[in-house]
């Protein structure tokens, strides 16, 4: 878990906030977006940007890395 939080510490501040909104806490493209007083697309584009850079930090190939870790899961797996 060590690992994963200094490479999520490592990401920039908007993409870490969009990413822990939408696949953390579970909030909707749409009401993080409000959140962040920013467009949807701009919430969308954050999200993939830190799902990408997270996968290149933590070496990820697919979810087995991952482990039965939920949480972390739903952070780096693509989001609908």
């Amino acid at each position: 878990f060590e690992e994963f939080r200094a490479a999520l510490d490592k990401l920039p501040q908007d993409q870490r906030e969009a990413l822990i909104l939408v696949g953390a806490s579970g909030f909707s493209y749409e009401d993080a977006a409000a959140i962040c007083g920013c467009a949807v697309g701009t919430i969308k584009s954050r999200v993939n940007r830190a799902r990408s850079k997270l996968s290149n930090l933590l070496y990820v190939d697919g979810s087995d890395d991952f482990g039965p870790d939920n949480t972390i899961r739903a952070v780096i797996g693509s989001g609908g």
